[in-house]
C-alpha cells in the first residue's frame, strides 16, 4: 500500500508541471557567464503572428524552464524561439548593461547540452575577428555535439 502511495505521489507531482532544464554554459567574450545576466526570456512567435514571452532562470550549465516552456517549444504553431536576456558589465567605474537576442531552433531544445558563446563587438578583438560576418552588435554561435564552429574573418 506504501509503494502504491508512493508511486501515485510522484506521478502526481510530475504531472504538476516541474519542466526539465537545458543543459546550457553561456559565455559572453570568452567569459562563462556566472551571475552577470538578468532578465532572461523566452520569447515565442507563432505561425498567426502571435507572440508571448516567459521568464527563464540561468544557472552556469543550466537554463531553467518550466513545463509551459516545453509545451511551446514543441508545439506545431510556434516559428520563431529567440533566447534574450541583458549582460552586466563594470568597465572602468561604469556600470554597462547590453541586451542580446539569440535565436534558437527547435532542434537545439533536443541535444544533450549547448554552449552559447556570444561575441560582443563592443570590444575590438570581437569585432576585428568576426565583424565582417554581420552587421548586428554582436554574433553568436550554438555549439552542441555534432555541430559547427563560427569561422573568423582573419
Amino acid at each position: 500500500m506504501k509503494f502504491k502511495l508512493l508511486i501515485l505521489l510522484i506521478f502526481g507531482i510530475s504531472q504538476i508541471g516541474f519542466g526539465q532544464n537545458l543543459n546550457m554554459v553561456i559565455e559572453v567574450n570568452e567569459r562563462l557567464v556566472i551571475s552577470e545576466i538578468a532578465g532572461a526570456y523566452l520569447s515565442f512567435e507563432n505561425t498567426d503572428g502571435t507572440k508571448n514571452r516567459n521568464l527563464v532562470g540561468y544557472y552556469p550549465g543550466e537554463l531553467v524552464l518550466q513545463q509551459e516552456d516545453w509545451k511551446k517549444i514543441n508545439s506545431e504553431l510556434t516559428k520563431k524561439i529567440t533566447l534574450t536576456f541583458d549582460y552586466n558589465t563594470f568597465k572602468g567605474n561604469g556600470h554597462q548593461i547590453e541586451n542580446f537576442g539569440i535565436e534558437m531552433q527547435k532542434h537545439h531544445f533536443d541535444k544533450r547540452y549547448l554552449i552559447l558563446r556570444v561575441y560582443d563587438f563592443r570590444e575590438r578583438k570581437f569585432r576585428k575577428r568576426y565583424g565582417c560576418l554581420t552587421d548586428e552588435k554582436f554574433i553568436a554561435e550554438l555549439n552542441f555535439p555534432q555541430g559547427g564552429i563560427l569561422i573568423s574573418c582573419e
